[in-house]
């Protein structure tokens, strides 16, 4: 029987960090506390009491008295029981509301709703969270530092990434932040600064509505500020444990203030595609690529793509390695003589709260 897997520069750049350190000292500091009742049997033979967290991406999250919080492979769990009422997700996109029984059979999860009870094999569940739990449960922050100097070229580049996601049964919120500078003697610096939000709210039979919206500057394409909002509908297809793949559709309004030239804004149709997957047996790893499609309704003929993915390595115990890879294209710029694209890699330390 295999073993249970449980886990227990610049001034500038200066202060966005020291500013960030306060952030999550704050967010660090939140918690709330409840009462353990919660029992999980292990396929062991081993039993645990405490209090359900969440289940995301394979892995339950556990908190007990003795041992702290744990994480425990869902499919290391035999059976779980809880009396407190428990968000439950299925891959087919079915969410049902109520306390936890004690199943007849393992590898059965018993779920008590206002309508009845209703039984679920553990490998059908997608995620769960206790319908009270607080914000701070349901938040995961991710923040990486990355430096890179070269003597014969004295180029230097410094990266900063920020990652928030809020996960629930009925949605997904998630916000990131990165900037890149890159220096060199005898030549002006230069970055690239993104921000992005989406809000997924999931519907039945694997659909989903999405809000989404992108600040973005970038000297190379010639980006002073372009803004971003837009709405669109799609469909998850693939909805595992392990992992996710999204497709959808939509519109955008893009308002752009070129570094040379005036400004416009344009409505630009959209089409995505997502794909996550996520592994956290040791040691814990997870991939997430993306493609965004932004072809002009307004000015007829010009079209833009963003590709981005990343690759994440736990080292130590929420300490990680991630390699990331982005490129962003636009076949008419804005500005002049501004290039049409724009690529590089990264890798930087990271670590997850």
């Amino acid at each position: 029987m295999r073993p249970v897997s449980i886990v227990p520069g610049r001034p500038a750049l200066w202060r966005v960090t020291r500013n960030l350190c306060l952030v999550i000292a704050m967010l660090s500091s939140a918690g709330v506390r409840a009462d353990k009742t919660d029992v999980v049997h292990l396929m062991n033979g081993d039993r645990i009491t405490g209090e359900v967290k969440s289940l995301e991406r394979g892995k339950l999250e556990f908190s007990t008295d003795h041992m702290g919080t744990v994480y425990i492979e869902w499919e290391d769990i035999q059976e779980i029981i809880s009396s407190t009422g428990q968000a439950v997700e299925l891959t087919n996109g079915q969410r049902f509301y109520g306390p936890l029984s004690k199943p007849a059979d393992q590898d059965m999860v018993l779920v008590e709703t206002g309508q009845g009870t209703v039984g679920v094999s553990t490998a059908d569940v997608a995620a769960m969270y206790p319908v009270e739990s607080s914000l701070w449960e349901r938040l995961d922050l991710y923040v990486d530092l990355g430096f890179s100097w070269d003597k014969g070229s004295q180029v230097g580049k410094y990266e900063i990434g920020v990652d928030a996601v809020y996960r629930d049964p009925r949605f997904i919120s998630r916000a990131s932040f990165g900037s890149e500078i890159t220096t060199q003697e005898g030549r002006d610096d230069t970055s690239r600064t993104t921000f992005d939000a989406q809000h997924v709210r999931f519907r039945p039979n694997k659909r989903f509505h999405a809000l989404f919206g992108n600040l973005e500057s970038n000297d190379e394409l010639g980006i002073d500020l372009r803004v971003l909002l837009g709405a669109g509908y799609g469909t998850m297809p693939i909805r595992t444990q392990r992992s996710r793949l999204s497709i959808g559709a939509g519109l955008a309004v893009n308002h752009e203030l070129p570094v040379d030239g005036d400004e416009e804004t344009n409505l630009e149709g959209v089409g995505l595609f997502t794909y996550d997957y996520f592994r956290y047996s040791d040691p814990e790893r997870s991939w997430t690529t993306s493609l965004w499609l932004f072809p002009s309704l307004t000015e007829w003929g010009r079209w833009r793509v963003n590709f981005t993915t990343d690759f994440r390595l736990e080292l130590v115990s929420d300490f990680f390695w991630k390699l990331g890879v982005y490129a962003s294209y636009d076949n008419d710029p804005i500005s002049i003589d501004a290039a049409s694209s724009d690529y590089g890699i990264s890798s930087s330390l990271g670590y997850s709260f």
